[in-house]
């Protein structure tokens, strides 16, 4: 079995226009659905990934730059992402919640 990506697409190999719009398209239609998996997956990995924390002061560095790796990597899914302003605030109200819940409950 070969396990599909833009490189496999011929028309995307060189990396142009129309590989940033199949692999845009791609995120979209896995992370822009309007149902419920979806918002809790994107809450989860936003919390997880510590997209809207800031890291407490005196924090080591070891644990900073994982952090920034993790904050990175979210940011890379959202980036490809189209939300409106609305959707943004309430993506951002469920991660902190869901960050609240961590702490006072435990991580799943």
């Amino acid at each position: 079995m070969m396990w599909r990506s833009i490189a496999a697409y011929p028309d995307c190999q060189n990396r142009s226009a129309i590989a940033q719009e199949r692999l845009t398209q791609a995120y979209r239609d896995v992370f822009c659905r309007k149902d419920e998996s979806t918002e809790i997956v994107l809450a989860d990995l936003a919390n997880y990934c510590g997209f809207y924390k800031v890291p407490p002061i005196g924090s080591p560095p070891e644990t900073l730059l994982v952090d920034q790796g993790l904050r990175a990597a979210f940011g890379r899914l959202f980036s490809f992402l189209a939300m409106t302003d609305d959707q943004l605030a309430a993506l951002e109200g469920a991660a902190r919640r869901e960050a609240i819940a961590d702490s006072e409950k435990g991580l799943i």
